[in-house]
């Protein structure tokens, strides 16, 4: 590295590069190899990346290849139409959400973890929950995956219910940081609500949603949108539209849809033609829920995958088919659909770490 050009000057050059040169670019010396992985470069170019917007997001997709035997993750850019592929095979895995370039993915659909990067090739492990399925029986689990921005760490919530839903309400939650490695127990008290295995949460404005509702024996069901905040791990709870609160076959679920919260359908198993879209406009704000546009499947809506920038709703119908300007088949539980932004996150973590991380170069 030139004496000539300042070390700020430099950093500041390499975080608007592209992952895969920067990955080149850590052979040209041990010097380069350091400042590349350094925990200062890689917050430098996420946030960069983030905030570049000449440079809109990439659409990460899912689906089990023709076997049904491995995954197939695809990376095409959100403005075209499936150009280009960068395909990793891996065992049949649950997401359980993306942020910042990281990918938390439920092995198996079981209670084993790992934390992927897929821009760099990367995966970590995590260690065993203190809530396992060997010890305590079957059990419904609820996940959520996040970035929490006041700590630069990356957080997975697992809300637990053992004994029978009606006997551990409000459950038991965990909270996996990639800081420090480890599981712990969150102090702050679960929801009094339950939250579904399906579908997924979403992570928006700090926090992690899912809908749930009230305990089926407690009278009074209502349904609500649970929210953990990442910053002060803590529950929340918000109201959906007074439309939806009564109904006992809710047929939406949580997503995002421009950067604000909203509901969508997530199947048509009930014989509904039309399905509505809702936005909250003002997070926070109920009386702020506004009925966006209402998505029209005739043959049968399977569920709403993700909303494309221009509006465009990908959906897969029951029959299986994802339906985005062509027709890709297989099975409906396999398809996922999100934002992905590259990343150099783990690329200061040793490969298939398990347990605590170097804490000084997590910072």
């Amino acid at each position: 590295m030139s004496d000539c050009i300042p070390n700020e000057v430099v950093t500041d050059i390499l975080s608007r590069l592209p992952v895969k040169s920067l990955i080149r670019f850590r052979c040209v010396s041990r010097t380069w190899s350091s400042l590349i992985s350094s925990p200062h470069l890689i917050a430098a170019h996420r946030n960069f990346t983030l905030s570049n917007t000449h440079h809109p997001p990439y659409l990460l997709f899912r689906h089990f290849n023709d076997q049904h035997k491995n995954e197939r993750f695809t990376l095409p850019s959100s403005d075209d139409l499936f150009p280009r592929t960068l395909s990793q095979e891996m065992e049949e895995n649950g997401i359980v959400g993306s942020s910042n370039g990281l990918l938390c993915l439920n092995i198996c659909y079981n209670d084993g973890y790992v934390f992927w990067n897929p821009s760099i090739r990367k995966a970590i492990y995590l260690p065993d929950p203190s809530i396992r399925f060997s010890s305590h029986g079957q059990f419904l689990h609820s996940l959520g995956f996040g970035y929490d921005p006041t700590t630069d760490d990356f957080k997975l919530v697992r809300v637990a219910y053992l004994e029978g839903i009606t006997e551990t309400v409000p459950p038991p939650v965990e909270i996996y940081t990639l800081r420090t490695g480890a599981w712990r127990f969150v102090t702050a008290p679960g929801p009094p609500y339950v939250i579904d295995e399906w579908p997924l949460s979403v992570f928006v404005n700090g926090a992690v949603h899912w809908l749930a509702h009230t305990p089926w024996n407690k009278g009074d069901f209502r349904n609500v949108i649970v929210s953990f905040d990442m910053g002060a791990e803590a529950f929340h709870e918000m109201d959906l539209p007074e439309s939806l609160q009564g109904s006992e076959h809710l047929n939406v679920t949580v997503a995002v849809l421009d950067g604000l919260l909203a509901l969508a359908p997530c199947n048509g198993w009930w014989g509904e033609e039309s399905h509505s879209v809702w936005v909250m406009k003002e997070y926070g704000v109920v009386e702020s829920w506004t009925k966006q546009f209402d998505v029209d499947v005739r043959e049968g809506l399977g569920r709403v995958i993700a909303f494309r920038r221009k509006g465009e709703v990908p959906v897969n119908k029951a029959s299986g088919q994802l339906i985005l300007d062509l027709p890709i088949y297989g099975l409906t539980e396999s398809f996922y659909l999100n934002t992905y932004v590259e990343s150099l996150v783990l690329l200061n973590v040793a490969d298939g770490v398990l347990g605590r991380q170097d804490t000084k170069n997590s910072k």
